[in-house]
C-alpha cells in the first residue's frame, strides 16, 4: 500500500461507532478522522467522545474528536450520505496502531476527495 497520509480516506465495511448511546456506520475512515453516517448529526465544531468498533477486534477504540463538516440530507456533498465528519484530536497510541493495522489490512476502497479533513 506504500505511505499511508491521515487524510488517505477508505471505504469499509462493518465499521461502526458509538455516540451518546447511538450506533452509527462510518462510510469512511481514516488515520485522522471519519465519516458517521446519520440523520441527526452533532453541530459543526462541537467536540465528541465515540467509541469506534472495527471488523476483527475485540475492543472499541476510544476517540475524541471534533466535528469538522455536516452533510445535512446530502445537500454539501450529494454522493455522501447525511452525516458529519470528525478529525480525530485524541486517541492512545495502542489504539491508533490498531486503527492503522485496520486499515492497512483493509480491502476497503479508497474513498472519494471531499472538502472535509474527515
Amino acid at each position: 500500500m506504500g505511505l499511508m497520509k491521515a487524510t488517505d480516506r477508505f471505504m469499509v465495511r462493518g465499521a461502526a461507532c458509538l455516540v451518546d448511546g447511538e450506533r452509527l456506520p462510518i462510510a469512511n475512515l481514516s488515520v485522522g478522522g471519519l465519516f458517521a453516517v446519520t440523520d441527526r448529526p452533532p453541530i459543526a465544531g462541537q467536540v465528541v467522545s465515540l467509541d469506534l468498533a472495527l471488523p476483527e477486534h475485540e475492543s472499541p477504540l476510544h476517540i475524541r474528536g471534533q466535528v469538522t463538516w455536516v452533510n445535512e440530507d446530502g445537500k454539501r456533498i450529494p454522493h455522501m450520505p447525511p452525516g458529519f465528519g470528525i478529525k480525530i484530536t485524541q486517541i492512545s497510541f495502542v489504539d491508533k496502531l490498531a486503527l492503522l493495522g485496520f486499515l492497512r489490512r483493509s480491502n476497503g476502497a479508497r474513498a472519494r476527495g471531499d472538502a472535509s479533513d474527515a
